[in-house]
């Protein structure tokens, strides 16, 4: 199997963790999971509950990742000769995007959208699908750039697509353990997010230069 899939789906998981995605957790959880009264309902009903709503906001992450590949994949078509250097160029623009989240700065393209409280359960959980894929775009949005570009570049559709498909499973398998936890042990949930949050930039930053630097190599060995 093609080593490219599995670093989509790991960037996948690693755009679940966007500094601009991943702080509407607390308020999700808060607003939205808080609210009921969870405890006099069996474990089976919880179980499913959860795997509903997740599955709304893999929905809402999916209208905004899909209408997001297909106007760079209609762009790339134009311009599919130079893949790969746009991909190579783009490994570059990784490691420096987290060398600037290591020295306390990042780059956003302005997409993120403050996540509000609806009355319907079933409304709330699919507009935090989309404001949480909003959220991610805008803070890693070369992340799915790198692997749309690569998927221009792939020798067939099915190769291609592949790599798309790795990087929404990466994302959406966060999503469905996030919202699970959120329902099981949303104490515990919300205490790790408080810890976490402060080192999210770090964090994104090393993961951001690793991933530039796979890239960089994977496409000299293209080359």
């Amino acid at each position: 199997m093609d080593n490219f899939i599995y670093f989509s789906f790991i960037q996948g998981m690693l755009a679940f963790f966007a500094p601009c995605a991943v702080a509407l957790l607390p308020a999700y959880i808060v607003s939205f999971i808080s609210r009921n009264k969870e405890q006099s309902s069996s474990k089976k009903y919880l179980l499913l509950r959860g795997f509903k709503l997740a599955s709304l906001s893999i929905l809402g992450i999916l209208i905004i990742y899909a209408l997001a590949g297909t106007m760079i994949l209609f762009a790339g078509q134009l311009i599919k000769e130079y893949m790969k250097w746009i991909a190579l160029s783009m490994g570059g623009a990784l490691v420096i995007l987290g060398i600037m989240m290591l020295c306390g700065n990042s780059i956003s393209l302005n997409l993120h959208m403050k996540y509000k409280k609806h009355n319907s359960e079933t409304a709330e959980a699919f507009f935090f699908g989309i404001a949480y894929a909003i959220g991610a775009l805008g803070c890693l949005f070369p992340l799915f750039l790198v692997v749309t570009t690569q998927a221009i570049a792939a020798p067939n559709i099915l190769r291609g697509g592949s790599y798309i498909i790795a990087y929404f499973l990466g994302i959406s398998t966060l999503m469905i353990i996030a919202i699970l936890m959120s329902i099981f042990t949303k104490d515990y949930l919300m205490k790790q997010l408080g810890k976490i949050l402060p080192y999210m930039d770090w964090i994104s930053g090393v993961l951001l230069i690793l991933a530039g630097i796979y890239v960089i190599q994977y496409q000299l060995v293209l080359f």
